[in-house]
């Protein structure tokens, strides 16, 4: 059987990531080579499947290896392939998971790996026609007797974070989070301003999209069935009533900025669902300035921007921690600040292997640089609205009892309508079904 070229170029791109290629990058550039769109998801999904899965299938190779020393990165490469072949791919038969990863292993690394290749995955193979994923999983701990090391290898999650999430929910809910993680995100929408909900349904019908309502959102959609990355591009273009919005995200807009007018700076903008959003819902109530230190990412602003119709006020290239604006010049600041991302790790299969346990004190003392500076922007009386798509305390609660804590003027501040104690809000993905978020309003009060 001759190698197939997919198979060869998913290799080649995993390749590119394990050496530090940045993931979404080093899969669009592979995406861009591929013409036919069913070689396209194939290798869209094996990228995605190995790169998320990478404990659990390097779990079963190090258990049924007979290789002392471990085996090399190319290697390891091509047996997450195989493994994603036979575990997670309906419409591939075994027999060709199991040639097509012998054939790749002498492409990339020779003839001397080949055989090992071959016994293991026959080996996975023959298990599973005995007993499925059920036979499988006899290979892992116990989830009984060491529920962190049955997580992490099960549900292939770091160990750190595991243990992290099982002391602060308890194990149910953290596997049910790991599990969360793990399922493929759906398109979400946000239908923006004041165009019709149903003629936008309609339309979307029409173009062949089944969406439902969001049980979050109220101008929220959610694809019945995700379209390919292309067309949702096309789609996108044909209705520019419409952003890509998580559900927790668009709920999150709404609570951070119910009531706010005046001067606003979106001061990490970037992509800019959230610009677009807020200037759409607060159309002739506010200006606003959006500003991100990514020069490329910006660009992305000012694309939505242009294809929605909703323009900034102004977009400014700078670094939020030394803003090039004068004190007490706005009314409202939304910081949704570079955070570890941990409640959008469905989305961002790579971003759990990124993450280090220093990464949060790191981030966390960014994010306060960040609030300070937002907080030296707000006009006495105005609102400081933070959020990240974090779950962890260092990042959320930690960040804003210190600044709490050193700023008596800030104080907490509940949108009008709502329970005085509501002042901050938490979407957790295992409850919510949906991104984490987490989202906090503080008023600037005359100096104390």
């Amino acid at each position: 059987m001759s190698l197939d070229p997919i198979r060869y170029q998913a290799w080649r791109t995993l390749s590119n990531i394990s050496k530090g290629g940045v993931f979404e990058h080093e899969l669009d550039t592979a995406l861009a080579r591929t013409a036919d769109p069913r070689d396209r998801r194939f290798l869209a999904e094996l990228v995605r499947g190995v790169t998320q899965w990478r404990d659990r299938y390097g779990h079963i190779v190090d258990t049924l290896s007979r290789r002392k020393g471990g085996t090399g990165r190319d290697v390891r490469i091509v047996l997450g392939l195989g493994l994603h072949q036979l575990l997670a791919c309906d419409r591939v038969p075994s027999y060709a998971a199991v040639d097509q990863s012998v054939s790749l292993a002498s492409r990339v690394t020779g003839r001397k790996t080949a055989p090992y290749v071959n016994g293991l995955l026959q080996n996975v193979a023959r298990r599973l026609d005995a007993g499925g994923m059920d036979e499988l999983r006899k290979l892992f701990p116990e989830r009984e007797t060491d529920p962190p090391a049955y997580l992490a290898s099960w549900q292939s999650h770091p160990r750190w974070l595991v243990e992290r999430w099982i002391d602060r929910f308890g194990f149910e809910s953290a596997e049910a989070l790991c599990r969360f993680n793990n399922l493929r995100p759906p398109l979400s929408l946000h239908v923006l301003g004041d165009a019709p909900i149903d003629t936008v349904v309609s339309r979307l019908t029409a173009a062949g999209l089944s969406v439902r309502p969001s049980s979050l959102a109220p101008r929220g959609l959610i694809a019945v069935t995700s379209p390919p990355r292309g067309e949702i591009a096309k789609l996108l273009a044909d209705e520019p009533s419409l952003v890509v919005q998580d559900e927790a995200v668009q709920a999150a807009t709404e609570f951070l900025g119910a009531g706010i007018t005046g001067r606003i700076l979106d001061m990490c903008a970037a992509p800019g669902g959230k610009t677009v959003h807020l200037i759409a819902s607060h159309q002739g109530k506010a200006t606003l300035t959006a500003m991100d230190r990514n020069h490329g990412r910006l660009r992305l602003v000012s694309e939505t921007a242009v294809r929605s119709g909703h323009h900034p006020d102004a977009i400014v290239a700078a670094d939020g921690r030394r803003a090039p604006f004068a004190d007490a010049v706005y009314d409202a600041v939304l910081l949704d600040g570079p955070c570890s991302g941990t409640g959008v790790l469905r989305r961002h299969p790579e971003g759990r292997w990124r993450l280090r346990p220093e990464s949060l004190t790191r981030n966390a003392a960014r994010l306060l640089d960040l609030a300070r500076e937002a907080r030296r922007l707000l006009k006495p009386g105005g609102l400081l609205l933070y959020a990240t798509c974090s779950l962890e305390p260092e990042e959320n609660e930690g960040v804003v009892d210190s600044l709490l804590s050193e700023y008596p003027d800030l104080t907490p501040c509940a949108p009008a309508d709502d329970d005085p104690g509501i002042w901050r809000r938490s979407w957790l993905p295992h409850q919510d079904g949906a991104d984490g978020f987490f989202a906090v309003r503080l008023r600037r009060e005359e100096s104390v």
